[in-house]
């Protein structure tokens, strides 16, 4: 039989919530706002350069071509 004076911890529990009740409200500030469009496009720019720089290091290193040379591709094909 539970011991009904235990105490369950619900720490985890709370700490999602207050989690996702942070995302949800930048995520609505991002799609709600004039000024959270012009974040959103801001965003969409810098993700979008780290991760063809981060492309581009990972082929120069695994295929052994100069990074001037796959940033040069890179830039072709990512506009």
């Amino acid at each position: 039989m539970k011991n009904p004076f235990k105490k369950n911890n619900h720490t985890a529990l709370i700490g999602a919530i207050v989690i996702g009740s942070v995302a949800a409200g930048a995520i609505a500030f991002l799609f709600l706002t004039e000024i959270g469009n012009d974040a959103r496009k801001s965003l969409k720019k810098k993700i979008k350069s780290f991760a063809k720089d981060a492309a581009v290091d990972a082929i120069s290193k695994k295929a052994k071509i100069k990074k001037k040379v796959v940033n040069a591709a890179a830039n072709h094909v990512v506009k």
